[in-house]
Formats: structure tokens, sequence, C-alpha cells
């Protein structure tokens, strides 16, 4: 019995420290890689976790599929490169998570995440499509006209970051960071940004067509003249975003709390379901009979247009409260 249970930890070891091999290899340069890169900008597969790159430029490098992780990217040039399935980010599951009470023996280098940094970098026009962002801090980072189809962004920090004219085509940023960021004119069609925080986020002219939404805070955002035809915005939060002329065609807006910035919005075939539309002007609003109204809370301050019967709709009257700072 005793001989079973020493055979048993001797193989648990063994695969703990080919584990903690594997967390040590994965940020561990190559430097004849490192040298490559720099010389010749063309580095594709190449072994560079954990190589400091720190202002280095290298513009329109080829780094597709290379093994990025634990790298040091601040500052980097890498305007027009191509990081198309590149790895930039690696978690152990080899090891048990302190599961079994044996990960103490190597934290250094077991039990861990590593993950390149590109504190300030600048990929305007960078290839990332089907790259793994997440969890990657990218504040600050310079990503306009860059492509990141089907890219991997979810609990990404991205704010205050550039995405002008970004392609974000069914990218999945969900649980991001995008305060403040700059997505004028992007290309969100068919992403993913359930969760994310937009709080004053530019996304003026952009495509969002059939992308999701819910539960995103989108307070004090800029939408004007944004397309979110067939979007889901179930229970999102709207407030004090300016959603001038923007498209909500057949739009799912269930729950959601919408702004009082409503000139020429359309809402044609939305549904407004248990919406709160307290206190708005919708007398500028577009919208027809298959706009759906019924559970929508409004007050004795809400503004409809002409013509418009709230109790034909099924909407629900919520007197203002005497409290309230509105």
């Amino acid at each position: 019995m005793k001989i079973k249970k020493l055979l048993i930890i001797s193989v648990l070891l063994l695969s703990f420290v080919s584990g903690c091999k594997d967390c040590q290899a994965k940020k561990t340069s190559n430097p004849a890689h490192v040298k490559q890169l720099l010389t010749t900008k063309k580095c594709p597969k190449c072994d560079l976790g954990g190589a400091d790159l720190t202002n280095a430029d290298l513009a329109g490098a080829d780094l597709r599929e290379a093994e990025l992780t634990n790298a040091k990217l601040d500052g980097a040039n890498l305007q027009g490169a191509d990081l198309t399935k590149a790895e930039l980010r690696w978690r152990d599951d080899v090891g048990d998570k302190g599961k079994m009470g044996i990960s103490e023996i190597g934290d250094d280098y077991c039990n861990v995440t590593y993950e390149a940094s590109f504190k300030g970098v600048n990929l305007r026009g960078a290839k990332l499509i089907q790259t793994d962002l997440s969890s990657l801090d990218l504040s600050e980072a310079n990503l306009s006209d860059a492509d990141l189809t089907n890219a991997k962004l979810n609990w990404a920090k991205l704010n205050k970051v550039n995405l002008e004219k970004a392609n974000l085509n069914s990218a999945s940023l969900e649980s991001a960071g995008l305060d403040y960021a700059n997505l004028k004119k992007a290309n969100l069609q068919g992403a993913n940004l359930s969760l994310s925080s937009l709080y004053h986020a530019n996304l003026e002219k952009a495509n969002l067509n059939n992308a999701s939404l819910e539960s995103a805070e989108l307070d004090y955002a800029n939408l004007k003249e944004a397309n979110l035809t067939n979007a889901n915005l179930d229970h999102s939060s709207l407030l004090g975003a300016n959603l001038q002329k923007t498209q909500l065609i057949n739009a799912n807006l269930q729950g959601a709390k919408l702004s009082d910035y409503l000139i020429d919005t359309n809402l044609s075939g939305a549904n407004l379901s248990s919406a709160s539309l307290t206190s708005l002007n919708l007398q500028k609003v577009i919208y027809d009979s298959h706009t759906i109204w019924r559970g929508a809370s409004y007050n004795e301050f809400t503004q409809f247009p002409n013509g418009f019967n709230s109790l034909n709709e099924q909407m629900e009257f919520k007197r203002l409260s005497p409290f309230s700072p509105f």
C-alpha cells in the first residue's frame, strides 16, 4: 500500500515538474529569434516569450502565430504588423491550482498566467485576426484601422483605446472595459459586447448590426448615426447617451434604460418591452406598427409623438416620486 502511494506521489511530482518546465519555457525567448525579428522583421511562429521589445520599431513585422507570452511590447511600434493567431496570453492548466496542496513548491513557474504587455503600443492597421487578447491591458493603445476579425477581447482593458475604423467583425468583447474608447466608424457587426462598459465611448457612425450588447453600460456614449439594426440591448443602460439619428430597427431593447437624446432615432420594429422611458421626449422618434411598447414604463413628464396612445400600447404609468432628483 505504501509503495502504491509513493508511486502516485512520484507521478504527481513528475507532472508538476514537467508543468513547471512548460511555464518556464513560456517566458523564456529564443535569442536567435529575437535577433531575427529585430533584423528582418519576419518572425512567424517564433519563440519570443518574455522578450523585452519595449519601444522597438516593429512596423510591418510578420509575427503570425508567434509566441509572445510575457513579452514586453510597451511603447513598441507595431503599425501594420501581422499578429494573426499570435499567442499573447498563456495560463498554466497543468498545475493542480492548489487543490492538492503542492502548488507552493514552485509558484514562480506554476499556476500562473503570462500576458504580453502592450501599454501605449502603436497597432494602427495591424492584423490581429482570430488573436486572443483576453484580459490584456491595451489602455490608450492605437488600434485604429486594425483588423480584429473574430478576435477575443473578453475582459480586456481597453479604456481610452483608439479603435477608429477598426474591423471587429464577430469579435468577442464580453465584459471588456471600453470607457472613453474611440470606436468611431468601427465595424462591430455581429460582435459580442455583453456586460461590457462603454461609458462615454465614441461610437458615432459605428456598425453594430446584429451585435450583442446585453446588460452593457453605455451611459453617456455617443451613438449618433450608429447602426444598431437587429442589435441585442436587453437590459442595457443608455442613460445620457446620444441616440440622434441612431438606427435601432428591430433592436431588442427589453428592460433597457434610454436617454433623452432621441432625435430622429429609428425605433421601427424595436422591442421596448419593460424599457424605462420616464421623463423622455419621444416626439421626434421614428416608429411603426411593429414597434413593441408593451410594459414600457413612463411618467407624467414623458412626451409622446402626436396621436400616440400609451394605453392602447399597454404601457405602464409610473408617477414620478416627489423625492426624485429628476
